[in-house]
């Protein structure tokens, strides 16, 4: 029989896929009426997030997502993902899958593929039926959803099927109003130090002028030209921080024809003149370790490079990245290291910070870059740490400053929460994987014992612990609240569903009671200046004044 063009079409994008086979292990439901958010989550296998209604702003590592109904994303093992901001009324599947490959006529083993790309990279996929999703949703729902085992034979096959439809429509780009107007977003993106118009951006999303600039607005809460406007002066920002830059080039290379309209724009913006920020960013600094960052900003401070991630240092990177010219990884920083000293050498720092517990071949190829000061290993306490990195730096009356205004807030916050506990016991628990431990790091002795005063539950023979424990053990723990610190990937958030129908579990006092609470490792697994601040006031969040 003849092949029909659509056929031979289907069978040329299915080349590369012949060799492969897929394993759905679990699916992960995400649906709420209210205000919906996916925290940051590590991958250990493939993961396909598909939004089935609302729509989400969805983070992939680094690259953000306009997800709408009937759109998908592939995320592949070891990236992170989560929404960029809280979505009302979204509608999402996260299926969790392994991808093997089947060996050729001389070999015939099954290996499992960590990084295969099935679709082009980055895409944000569209599907044209819905059937399969809903079809695996409805099979899941009220089932233990993290284990792969409870997943019946017609399910597997309803995700091949998906993965199929996926594959044939991968290049189609989808054309309503929320797709097109982040493509615009991306065409400014690629083209802000061009000139650009309303007439223009309107003609690349195939709009009228006057509904582009509504929907725009609509949209994002600015106009296209305002966030182009905001693009330049990032990138002037960046470019500030280099010793050789002079204002007249860095208005003409972001897009501005008149310095002084620049300078003029740049005030208004940024609050200071272009000159008096330049000499502030002078000095380039390198934040090496991911916690100094939090020993500069109360310093007022924001260095040259810094070690960022989505996920690892989700506030910093949500907050500062855009003023931040260098990024070096704060994921697996440890392995790759060298990747990390090789950005450096190309940044021209003046001074790097960096932890002191860095090994011998680290520190060595980090010195031959630029100066280096080790913040002191036997200095444990944030406290004496962020004073001695102000005399180094010359900003103790800065330090002194901002640790009054904190002292003061955690006087204000220890009264509030003695009052609202009125001496409650709490414990902190970690979970990974199927395991729980009963925790305390440093940043948790400082905020939760010292700072605040709160009662344990737990006595232990040393101020930092983590210690093995089962729920049947955990009722002997007299804890009126469990803090809960669970690591984010899909294999400990499938537990944790699961603990949270374990018999033994539900037994626990402060479980009947709805007195668990969620910590967030980012800034809870910090020791500094800034995430102590940042606990504190979580703190106040998880028992506001008016708690029943």
């Amino acid at each position: 029989m003849k092949k029909t063009a659509t056929q031979a079409a289907g069978h040329r994008q299915l080349r590369g896929w012949d060799r492969l086979s897929f394993r759905l292990l679990s699916v992960q439901t995400v649906k709420d009426n209210g205000e919906v958010q996916l925290p940051q989550q590590l991958l250990f296998s493939y993961a396909l997030i598909v939004v089935a209604g609302g729509a989400a702003e969805l983070l992939v590592d680094q690259k953000q997502f306009e997800m709408t109904a009937a759109s998908a994303v592939l995320c592949l093992p070891e990236q992170t993902f989560g929404t960029a901001r809280p979505a009302r009324g979204v509608e999402m599947f996260v299926f969790y899958f392994d991808v093997f490959e089947h060996g050729g006529a001389e070999d015939t083993g099954i290996l499992p593929v960590r990084d295969a790309r099935l679709f082009p990279e980055q895409e944000n996929l569209v599907l044209n039926d819905m059937k399969h999703v809903l079809s695996i949703g409805s099979e899941v729902s009220g089932k233990d959803q993290a284990c792969g085992r409870n997943l019946s034979f017609r399910t597997q096959i309803d995700f091949q099927e998906l993965l199929y439809q996926l594959q044939n429509n991968s290049g189609q780009r989808s054309r309503d109003a929320r797709s097109v107007l982040e493509q615009a977003k991306q065409y400014i993106e690629a083209h802000y130090t061009e000139p650009l118009t309303v007439e223009q951006l309107a003609q690349t999303a195939e709009f009228s002028p006057k509904y582009f600039i509504d929907l725009y607005k609509k949209k994002y809460g600015k106009s296209a030209l305002e966030y182009a406007a905001e693009l330049r002066l990032q990138q002037a920002k960046r470019m500030m921080a280099h010793s050789g830059a002079r204002l007249r080039d860095i208005a003409h290379q972001v897009g501005y024809a008149d310095e002084f309209y620049f300078s003029r724009k740049f005030k208004k913006m940024i609050g200071v003149p272009p000159a008096v920020y330049m000499k502030s960013r002078r000095r380039k600094l390198a934040a090496y370790t991911p916690a100094l960052l939090g020993q500069l900003l109360p310093l007022n401070i924001v260095p040259y490079a810094a070690a960022l991630h989505p996920k690892w240092t989700e506030y910093y990177y949500r907050n500062y990245r855009a003023d931040i010219p260098v990024h070096i990884s704060a994921y697996r920083s440890n392995r790759d290291w060298q990747a990390n000293l090789a950005l450096l050498r190309q940044s021209s720092a003046d001074l790097i910070l960096a932890a002191g517990e860095l090994h011998t071949e680290e520190r060595a190829e980090l010195e031959r870059i630029a100066p280096v000061y080790y913040l002191p290993a036997e200095m444990e306490d944030w406290r004496a740490q962020l004073l001695h990195l102000a005399q180094y730096l010359g900003e103790s009356w800065q330090a002194e400053q901002w640790l009054a205004t904190y002292d003061w807030e955690v006087r204000t916050a220890k009264d509030q929460l003695q009052r609202q506990l009125g001496g409650e016991s709490v414990v902190v628990i970690r979970m990974l994987g199927s395991r729980l431990y009963l925790h305390c790091n440093r940043g948790m002795r400082g905020m939760l014992y010292r700072e605040l005063e709160l009662r344990t539950a737990y006595e232990s023979e040393t101020e930092l612990y983590d210690v093995q424990i089962t729920p049947a053990e955990l009722a002997y723990v007299p804890a009126d609240h469990l803090l809960m610190l669970i690591r984010r990937e899909s294999d400990t958030l499938g537990e944790w569903s699961r603990l949270q129908n374990d018999p033994q579990w539900l037994k626990l006092p402060a479980v009947q009671r709805h007195r668990v609470h969620l910590l967030n490792s980012d800034p809870w697994r910090e020791n500094s200046a800034y995430a102590q601040l940042r606990m504190l006031r979580h703190m106040l969040q998880l028992f506001p004044v008016n708690r029943p």
